[in-house]
């Protein structure tokens, strides 16, 4: 658990805003010449401004605020230690973190669920919780020095991928407590390396516009594949995003689209906007790119090879649905209708604890608001059995309040999701704590 003292020691001026003094780029950033006032907010070169702060050996965290969403750089005498933004980042830690665990065990979905909750128990800002769970991961020997640099540097490009499409917004450079920094990065070479990741992107045509990209496969597409395959594609293209798929099926992201660019021609696989909130993100544009070249990347293979060679655990997870209404029941079987998962209905709380003790399921999806036994109850009467100890149990209310998703975890829940929920964010469950 993330104690209190530290939590106050990294990070807190960041977040908390300015507590006296003016830092040392202040002003100039305010009234550089690489802004300038557009309704209120400022029109920004964002890569101009990171040079600037990189060269000028600038210390402290460059917050820019868009529309509501915040992103943050922390810099240390003009390297960069850490950056995030407010766009779903406990996602972006599970993918990284699901991602490295291919090549490490421990990392397993037990310990990744044990790190998320830590976060929302300590009830923090976002930078501290990533920051401060990586340094725990490190001090533990959970991970090595050059994984925690790994995984730093894979979270600092994600973030810049999206910083450097800003075209408008607030920003300001305020000081932050002094940080126990495990590595420093270049600010230059990250730019480098985040814009050949980019111009990757953008040699995939005009179709792909973001990473966030949701594909799926129409079945009724004149394409050359064994059904066997189209089951497969069937299967695995229901709402994940490409950058999500890529972590499932531990493929470099580039490739496995590119894979798939043949099908996507051909109309057999259809490219669908991001899921909120990603679709707050802002998109590639090749007009911000004065001299892009298509960038090399290595070919695949045949269309939709990445797909059909990975090695994706083939099973059958047994998920229980406990609701009394009947019309989400059958929501949650239709969007689970798969040949990966076996899904029971169960519409009785009292005759469903005797049933789960019986199915012994692989995840439970609950109900808060129940006749005889509640959510709640039935949550903390499962989880005082030695058999559903690690057993994820999601609860499912049209509640959004702080006050309920605590009573959840007092209770032992997992994690927590509202009404009405999308295909995509069910299976966003599923793919965090089964697969």
């Amino acid at each position: 658990m993330i104690s209190e003292n530290q939590l106050i020691w990294l990070f807190p001026a960041g977040i908390q805003g300015n507590r006296g003094g003016e830092s040392e780029l202040g002003i100039d950033m305010m009234t550089s010449e690489q802004s300038s006032r557009v309704g209120g907010t400022e029109a920004l070169q964002p890569e101009g401004l990171l040079r600037q702060l990189s060269t000028s050996g600038g210390t402290g965290c460059f917050k820019v605020v868009v529309e509501g969403q915040q992103w943050f750089l922390y810099f240390d005498r003009g390297d960069i230690i850490y950056a995030t933004h407010t766009i779903e980042p406990g996602d972006r830690f599970e993918r990284h973190l699901r991602q490295l665990s291919h090549s490490v065990p421990a990392l397993d979905r037990h310990l990744r669920a044990k790190v998320r909750q830590q976060w929302e128990q300590a009830n923090t800002p976002t930078p501290i919780y990533e920051y401060e769970s990586l340094r725990w991961l490190l001090t533990q020997g959970l991970i090595t020095a050059e994984q925690f640099y790994q995984l730093v540097e894979g979270l600092i490009l994600e973030v810049l991928e999206s910083f450097l499409y800003l075209k408008t917004g607030q920003h300001q450079l305020v000081p932050y407590v002094e940080v126990a920094i495990a590595r420093r990065f270049d600010a230059a070479s990250l730019i480098e390396k985040c814009k050949s990741r980019i111009q990757q992107w953008l040699s995939l045509g005009h179709k792909i516009v973001s990473p966030f990209q949701r594909p799926y496969f129409f079945s009724h597409a004149q394409v050359n594949l064994t059904p066997e395959q189209q089951q497969r594609l069937g299967s695995l293209l229901r709402g994940f995003s490409f950058r999500h798929l890529a972590v499932l099926l531990n493929q470099n992201e580039i490739t496995l689209v590119r894979s798939l660019l043949p099908l996507i021609e051909k109309g057999a696989v259809v490219v669908r906007e991001p899921q909120h909130p990603f679709d707050l993100l802002p998109n590639f544009d090749l007009s911000l790119w004065q001299e892009t070249t298509p960038a090399l990347v290595e070919d695949s293979g045949d269309s939709g090879s990445g797909f059909f060679t990975s090695q994706v655990p083939n099973r059958t997870y047994r998920i229980v649905c406990i609701d009394d209404s009947p019309t989400i029941l059958n929501e949650m079987k239709r969007f689970l209708a798969d040949d990966a998962f076996e899904v029971i209905a169960l519409n009785d709380s009292v005759k469903a604890l005797m049933e789960v003790m019986r199915l012994n399921p692989d995840l439970i999806l609950l109900d808060v608001g129940m006749p005889n036994i509640d959510g709640y109850k039935f949550c903390k009467v499962i989880r005082n059995h030695e058999r559903f100890k690690s057993v994820p149990i999601i609860m499912v209310t049209g509640n959004t309040g702080l006050i309920d998703r605590a009573k959840a975890r007092f209770v032992g829940a997992t994690d927590y999701m509202t009404k009405p929920f999308t295909q995509a964010e069910l299976l966003k469950m599923v793919f965090q704590y089964l697969t």
